[in-house]
């Protein structure tokens, strides 16, 4: 946006204490590694070495592999701020808070901070990221106020944790970073989700995407990437698969959509979002040394005792229950999956006010292929816009960076023509609507 023309100001509101970093790159543990190949992670989609030249560029930075720290990313983006703010501080502001609600007023949106301060923009974008951690069901409410749950491993510093039996709820990327952080104390971790799948491994060496494309309903997506996979490696396969994903997902009616959630959707997940190398190898000393325990099943209820946190599951295909007491839980599920579940002020006000609906999935919002939010009367909200994990109903694959950076370079070209500044001559020849009401600025 700042790129696209001179008369456009931009007001970022963050409400976490660092801006550009988010809870994932907001990390200082050096076993937290990037789960994409560090070639394929600049944040320009036109510049694609961006991020090869500015770690070369770091003297603190050593080349260790093809998959660096998260905390070293959370860097670079910072850097790519700071150099917003010097060469374009003018027209940038940054504010520290949350944003609580937003409404029209007149011919512009108002924003509304948790302060009470309003912002006034011509433009409005949610870039919310990933909503709040999803809490398991069976939970009672002793345990949730407990210093033995965590409900959100992101929220504390799990190295520091100390106990000897820990129950991870999840199995999924989130479970790989806490079981290997707490590696160190000892404990014996038990790890549990539905299917008790974990994340594949990437390849030591990188391949192209498979030359293939894929089409049909899940089913036969399902089928065709099985035949695929027994003549090419099956990361290629997948990678050629997650190309197609957007254009398969867009033809899809409601139902295929569906029956993929419901039957497909666990073996995408383990397969799409693949663990670095050295976490992989990580995982499976781990298993094979018996620190961890990766079981299949559904939790029948948590309840705290004196000896710690009761957990009571039914493993995966038994009708019979078993039981053990930890002296930790932590909430390794990840995101919260449902919009109307949101805890978020923002989500709730939205979804209140009519101007945001779920989509017909419940993933996220309704929006229009131009990200744009469509109310709860069907009605597109114009210059109100959502981009990341809140549009995935629409978009599905909306939550690495290759696809954000694509999307919001997208977004900014469709901001600046629709106020008539897609070029700063085109803004001179006053074509469009000028921007007088405020400054367009993003969530």
């Amino acid at each position: 946006m700042l790129n696209g023309s001179e008369r456009v100001r931009v007001t970022l509101v963050e409400r976490r204490s660092a801006f550009a970093l988010g809870a994932a790159y907001d990390t200082g543990n050096a076993d937290h590694l990037l789960n994409v190949r560090l070639g394929n992670m600049s944040a320009l989609p036109d510049d694609p070495g961006h991020l090869t030249r500015w770690l070369a560029e770091q003297s603190s930075w050593e080349a260790s592999g093809a998959f660096i720290t998260r905390g070293t990313y959370g860097r670079y983006l910072r850097s790519l701020l700071n150099e917003a703010l010097s060469t374009r501080g003018g027209r940038l502001s940054l504010v520290h808070g949350e944003v609580i609600d937003v409404e029209r007023i007149a011919e512009h949106w108002r924003a509304r901070l948790r302060t009470g301060a309003p912002i006034d923009a011509d433009v409005v974008v949610l870039a919310l990221g990933n909503q709040e951690p999803h809490r398991p069901p069976g939970i009672d409410a002793a345990v949730l106020a407990s210093e033995r749950y965590v409900a959100d491993p992101w929220s504390i510093d799990i190295r520091e944790v100390e106990a000897r039996a820990v129950l991870l709820i999840g199995t999924g990327l989130t479970m790989v970073d806490v079981a290997v952080a707490l590696r160190k104390n000892g404990p014996q971790i038990i790890a549990l989700s539905r299917h008790g799948l974990l994340p594949r491994a990437h390849a030591s060496i990188d391949a192209p995407p498979a030359a293939l494309r894929f089409a049909g309903s899940p089913l036969s997506l399902l089928r065709q990437t099985r035949a695929a996979a027994r003549v090419t490696d099956w990361r290629q396969v997948f990678d050629a698969l997650r190309n197609d994903a957007r254009r398969l997902w867009s033809g899809w009616g409601e139902v295929e959509r569906r029956r993929f959630l419901r039957h497909l959707r666990p073996l995408w997940d383990v397969h799409r979002h693949r663990l670095a190398p050295t976490m992989a190898r990580q995982v499976s000393h781990m298993i094979a040394g018996g620190e961890l325990t990766v079981v299949g099943g559904k939790i029948v209820d948590l309840t705290l005792g004196d000896e710690g946190i009761t957990a009571t599951w039914r493993p995966r295909g038994r009708s019979s229950e078993r039981t053990a007491v930890f002296d930790l839980v932590v909430n390794c599920t990840g995101p919260l999956g449902a919009v109307r579940d949101s805890r978020t002020p923002l989500i709730q006000r939205l979804l209140a006010r009519g101007l945001a609906a779920p989509d017909p999935l419940g993933l996220g919002f309704s929006v229009e292929q131009t990200c744009q939010l469509i109310s709860a009367e069907g009605a597109t909200n114009v210059d109100l816009y959502a981009v990341g994990p809140l549009t995935r109903g629409t978009f599905w694959e909306m939550t690495a960076v290759p696809d954000l950076r694509l999307q919001t370079r997208q977004l900014a070209d469709h901001i600046l023509g629709r106020l008539g500044l897609a070029t700063d001559e085109g803004a001179e020849k006053g074509r469009g609507r000028p921007t007088t009401a405020g400054q367009p600025f993003s969530l």
